[in-house]
């Protein structure tokens, strides 16, 4: 076999800073397509990791558990620092059920398994509420360690099956590598595969990192082609992956594509290229800029001979690691709108602090006996006390305003209000002489439920509940007095009107929205005003909610108007201090009473 030689190349730490930079901007808002970045990442990591192992396996010299130590130690210790202050930071930031959340990302990330537990909790990647998680993006660190986990032992397979065989290794290895990446290809193009499980599960994005391998073998085997030496090539290649990440010419602006009432309108902003392409032409891209000698490029000699670009690159993973924490609790406590001044400061500050991280953490580390003592120790403290948070649902101190108190405390408690409802999906009594209520919807639907439960009617009425409008309810909604429906009238299927009761009637239930983050009002909450804030909501809930007014007309049951104060500002507590909503969308039990008390429920059961 011939020999491998990768060295180390000033024109990917250029292309690992831009990266960077595309992925922070990203996460801040900016850059629309910096994710691409992340693909870029994989690529670069396959083509460094693949040829060593390979190497080494077929030389006979590999050692699974060292090479796993030597993985784990460069990606741990600032794992371990980032997870230690997103605990400490959230102790005081947090409430409970964010807090609980968080100390599930800790364990999570801790053991290398973020990106598996977002595909089961979160499951969609581009959801909204991934901004206020501190450890959302280390998902790319769980796809990269199981990458680390897995490669080595397909390549040990091989070179036992090889050895019986007597076959060549380094040739079947090869195939076998393209075998699976074309599968893993095939997974990540199949339409009917979930967009979440897409980004978040290894084997969806083994090609990515396979094919940095390959391309990184390629080299070390110093086999040079005419594509190798193109300076012209270079250039554009790169030119090209910097317009993916960052130039919005790529996106359209486009009309409203959905009026969401519980999130909002949502506008069509989809880009001339789908997704899926654009990440395809990144790798793609990635691969031709590492087997080329990039160096022979004025344009990337020049950016080179900068240095900046390649310092970042260089200090990537402490600026990846370090990004997200810092933006993430800003949002949670103090803005999600973002200043050209505050960008600057931030931008500036990250940076300082991955400095400070890569200079005195990452190339601090050694593997000895009392670096290994120090990781295992942290690891099991960090993670001992995520575990308890988590056990503890979050709740580190009485927190009144959502009747959480420290010495009654069970997990899932925070589900518990809102979910009740489901105990009324059921038909209703015989005749007992009283009002037959169905409501129907999901989560904003839930809460009308509660809003009945707890207002005067509770006794007065059989409620009975159905989350999602089927033909097979036709038996229960024919025999409901009245009807409450989380929809637009539009969407409410003929089969309904067609066999409800000649004196039935049938109610839109409304939007709501509280602002995006309850933690913005918990910092103040030593504050003598704490109970009187007030918070500003997007404009477009105000435009959905007349629209839906428009439509059901005089049988909406408006809940915005009821928790409006003044220029588009909403209550954040009730008139008795509670939380109107825990997650800023659903009601909890003090917003339901509140709005229990401000209907006239005599102009809804007469």
């Amino acid at each position: 076999m011939e020999s491998f030689r990768l060295n180390h190349r000033n024109d990917l730490d250029l292309l690992k800073g831009i990266a960077i930079i595309a992925v922070v901007l990203y996460h801040m808002g900016i850059s629309r397509s910096g994710y691409l970045g992340v693909d870029a990442f994989f690529v670069i990591n396959g083509f460094f990791i693949m040829p060593r192992v390979t190497k080494d396996v077929a030389d006979g010299k590999f050692h699974y558990f060292s090479f796993m130590e030597k993985r784990i130690m460069r990606l741990l210790p600032l794992i371990l620092l980032a997870t230690g202050l997103s605990l400490l930071v959230g102790y005081w930031s947090m409430l409970p059920d964010d807090y609980e959340n968080l100390s599930e990302s800790v364990i999570g990330t801790n053991l290398f398994s973020n990106n598996i537990l977002a595909s089961i909790t979160t499951k969609n990647y581009w959801d909204v509420s991934n901004d206020y998680k501190p450890l959302m993006h280390t998902w790319y660190i769980g796809i990269l360690f199981e990458f680390y986990l897995t490669l080595p032992l397909i390549a040990l397979f091989i070179k036992w099956l090889c050895k019986k065989l007597h076959i060549d290794f380094y040739k079947y290895f090869i195939i076998a590598i393209v075998i699976l990446s074309f599968i893993s290809l095939l997974l990540y193009c199949n339409p009917s595969a979930k967009v979440g499980e897409k980004f978040y599960l290894l084997h969806y994005r083994f090609y990515e990192l396979a094919s940095g391998g390959l391309a990184g073998i390629w080299i070390a085997r110093q086999r040079k082609g005419t594509i190798y030496e193109n300076r012209i090539l270079s250039a554009l290649i790169f030119i090209f992956l910097a317009l993916l990440m960052f130039v919005s010419i790529i996106y359209v602006e486009g009309q409203t594509s959905e009026y969401s009432p519980v999130m909002g309108i949502i506008t069509n902003n989809k880009s001339l290229i789908p997704q899926e392409i654009l990440l395809l032409s990144t790798v793609l891209l990635t691969i031709l800029f590492v087997i080329c000698n990039n160096i022979r490029s004025q344009l990337i000699s020049s950016l080179i001979n900068m240095k900046i670009f390649c310092k970042l690159g260089i200090m990537s993973y402490s600026i990846f690691i370090w990004h997200q924490p810092l933006l993430a609790f800003y949002r949670y406590s103090i803005s999600n709108d973002f200043t050209t001044f505050f960008i600057i400061v931030f931008l500036v500050v990250v940076f300082v602090i991955s400095y400070i991280s890569y200079r005195f953490v990452e190339k601090k580390v050694k593997i000895n006996k009392r670096s290994r003592v120090i990781a295992i120790f942290a690891f099991t403290i960090i993670n001992g006390v995520a575990f308890a948070i988590f056990m503890h649902a979050g709740v580190v101190r009485d927190v009144p305003e959502l009747n959480v108190q420290m010495n009654n405390v069970h997990r899932n408690m925070h589900a518990d209000y809102v979910d009740r409802i489901y105990a009324y999906d059921k038909d209703f009594p015989l005749n007992n002489g009283k009002t037959n209520v169905v409501v129907i919807g999901h989560s904003f639907a839930r809460d009308w439920g509660n809003i009945l439960l707890e207002s005067e009617m509770a006794d007065k009425i059989n409620l009975s509940y159905i989350y999602k409008i089927d033909s097979i309810y036709i038996p229960r909604i024919s025999h409901a007095d009245y009807i409450f429906i989380f929809d637009w009238k539009h969407n409410v299927p003929k089969y309904i009107w067609d066999n409800i009761k000649p004196n039935a009637d049938v109610w839109g239930i409304g939007t709501k929205n509280f602002g995006e983050s309850n933690g913005i009002m918990y910092k103040n909450r030593y504050r003598p005003d704490y109970f009187k804030q007030t918070i500003k909501i997007k404009p477009t809930y105000f435009l959905i909610n007349n629209l839906m007014k428009k439509e059901w007309g005089d049988k909406y049951i408006d809940l915005l108007s009821l928790s409006v104060v003044d220029d588009g500002r909403v209550v954040v507590f009730s008139d008795d201090h509670k939380f109107m909503s825990q997650d800023t969308r659903h009601l909890s039990e003090g917003g339901a009473k509140y709005f229990a008390k401000k209907i006239d429920f005599k102009t809804i059961f007469k």
